[in-house]
């Protein structure tokens, strides 16, 4: 997979994560909540830095989806939790692929997008999920 490749699939997560996240929030409240924002406003960032770098590379991207269908009703705490989870893990491996199709300063801003995206999922789920290889 090419490295604008890579690029397109992280940002295709990252656009279905901000919406997860806007539906996560809804559950949550208090510091739970904040931090549910707070990761919004990260996925924003790295949204934005990924539109971006594909377009320096005259790529074009598919735009976000107005809806996105969840692969679980969120009605709770506990659910819109298990969902923030999900949602880091995958995207825990999109940047890790993206890492591994970049080279120079590009491949380690995206693996350290990755690390903060798998703190962020053991932080929702408290369960360090292991990756397929990794053992």
């Amino acid at each position: 997979m090419s490295a604008t490749d890579a690029a397109v699939a992280a940002l295709a997560g990252e656009q279905a994560a901000v919406y997860a996240y806007g539906v996560v929030a809804a559950q949550l409240t208090g510091t739970e909540q904040r931090k549910a924002l707070s990761a919004m406003a990260a996925h924003r960032a790295n949204r934005d830095l990924l539109l971006a770098r594909i377009d320096a590379a005259a790529a074009t991207p598919s735009p976000a989806a107005p809806a996105y269908t969840l692969p679980a009703p969120v009605v709770d705490a506990a659910s819109a939790r298990a969902l923030a989870g999900l949602v880091e893990d995958r995207l825990a491996g999109q940047w890790a692929a993206l890492a591994a199709a970049s080279d120079g300063d590009q491949r380690s801003s995206a693996a350290l997008v990755a690390q903060a995206c798998a703190v962020r999922s053991v932080t929702w789920t408290g369960v360090a999920p292991v990756w397929s290889g990794a053992v």
